[in-house]
């Protein structure tokens, strides 16, 4: 078998969510870093789900890359791209997935909650940076890339994201999470070279785990994807 993923240190708060300190590792139940759940929620209250845009202003703003690389309209276009293949793999994600649970939906309302999800970080392979002329944003105070990025992930490829659940109606947080991935180590092919491409499979993992919590019982452990994946020959 190839390794497919690994884990990495936590990534620090980008900002996007309220109380991060709330959360903490849960593996009994989650396959995040950090995780937190509203003491009384009642998953049975609800029925329908929103997926909302994915932001990207966390990625490009606090971790330096819009700075480091100014008037980069291609970047730009990539952070759009970027938070849309997100969008599409979890929607996608969710309507292949045919155990009973959430259903998705378009309109917030009764009964309905929504997922909110940041891209907060990513870093690429040196190749990467060099087929596209990128800059690396500029070193942090701990010598750390935008204060969170290739220096605490090992130096090597890597993204992490930020979630949460909140109920449509009285905009409260339900639960959040927070998670960081290493890609797998691949030649890059240096005509088709994107500046997250190390990043899909793991945004897919991220969204098939998102769906299993959702439409599992709570004492149910839902074990990380992409460690692993069986060798084509």
């Amino acid at each position: 078998s190839v390794p497919m993923g690994c884990k990495t240190a936590p990534a620090p708060d980008a900002g996007f969510l309220e109380g991060p300190e709330k959360m903490a590792p849960q593996t009994e139940r989650f396959p995040f870093d950090r995780a937190w759940v509203k003491p009384d929620v009642q998953k049975e209250n609800y029925d329908y789900m929103v997926i909302a845009p994915v932001n990207t202003e966390y990625l490009m703003e606090n971790t330096g890359w819009k700075a480091a690389n100014p008037g980069n309209i291609e970047l730009e276009n990539s952070a759009r791209e970027l938070a849309l293949y997100t969008e599409e793999q979890f929607r996608e994600a969710f309507e292949k997935d045919e155990r009973l649970g959430l259903q998705l939906t378009s309109q917030p309302g009764p009964r309905t909650i929504v997922l909110e999800l940041a891209i907060v970080e990513l870093v690429p392979s040196k190749a990467t940076m060099g087929a596209l002329r990128l800059a690396a944003p500029a070193l942090g105070p701990a010598g750390i890339v935008g204060g969170g990025g290739a220096a605490a992930a090992g130096g090597r490829s890597s993204v992490a994201i930020e979630g949460r659940l909140k109920d449509s109606v009285t905009g409260e947080t339900l639960f959040m999470f927070a998670d960081r991935k290493e890609s797998q180590m691949r030649i890059i092919d240096l005509k088709a070279v994107t500046w997250w491409g190390h990043a899909k499979d793991i945004i897919k993992d991220w969204a098939n785990e998102c769906v299993e919590l959702v439409k599992t019982p709570k004492d149910y452990q839902v074990k990380e994807r992409g460690f692993f994946t069986l060798s084509p020959w």
